[in-house]
């Protein structure tokens, strides 16, 4: 069925009939860094909202009892094959403290939704074991690899957010700032290119968090 060739084709590396250059799929994100009673961090819940052409792509025909709206457990469906093939590639989430890197778990909480004509996914990224809380060090990155999707954060208000953190907590927000010849490099890119192009880390965005010590 077209629908689960799209989901097998959520790394997008020949799913989609857009434009040569990459990306080809744009993905607007939120992030709420999660902490627990001990104050924590336990991991990250992410909501991936994507572009309205690739969402009109990737649903059509899945809506079979002809409301007008793409049948719900024809999304969900979609929704356990996409994160099947994102635990491959680490659900497109890196996490450091400091310079270390931090394992995931599987993810939890899964969730999909139409939010007006766009595609929603909502999903829960823990560690692999809690990180007591640093004063500074905490980071992550989200991206594709392969640079075929780019993965921003939302322009609103609170793009990031602090659940259950003490007070004090802050973020930043780093955006990216590749050269001339990186981006000339991204545009060179053609649908057919296959694994990572080692692009992706100059288009990707970075928040660090920083907490005072107490």
């Amino acid at each position: 069925m077209r629908w689960l060739l799209i989901a097998c084709g959520l790394l997008f590396l020949n799913s989609s009939p857009l434009a040569l250059a990459h990306p080809h799929v744009w993905t607007d994100i939120t992030v709420e860094i999660l902490f627990d009673d001990a104050k924590r961090i336990t991991g990250l819940r992410q909501t991936w909202l994507f572009d309205d052409f690739y969402t009109a792509f990737a649903v059509e025909g899945i809506d079979t009892d002809g409301d007008g709206n793409p049948d719900q457990n024809k999304l969900n469906e979609i929704l356990q094959v996409n994160m099947k093939n994102l635990k491959e590639y680490n659900y497109f989430t890196r996490v450091w403290l400091k310079d270390t890197p931090l394992k995931l778990k599987p993810v939890t909480n899964m969730a999909t939704q139409m939010k007006g004509n766009r595609l929603e996914m909502t999903f829960i990224t823990s560690l692999d074991a809690s990180v007591p809380l640093p004063s500074s060090g905490f980071s992550y990155s989200i991206f594709d690899p392969t640079y075929y999707i780019e993965m921003l954060h939302t322009n609103t208000e609170k793009p990031v957010r602090l659940t259950g953190a003490p007070n004090g907590c802050t973020y930043t927000l780093s955006p990216p700032n590749p050269d001339p010849s990186e981006v000339a490099q991204a545009s060179l890119l053609d649908s057919s290119m296959r694994g990572e192009t080692g692009l992706s880390i100059f288009f990707a965005e970075r928040v660090s968090l920083t907490c005072p010590i107490e």
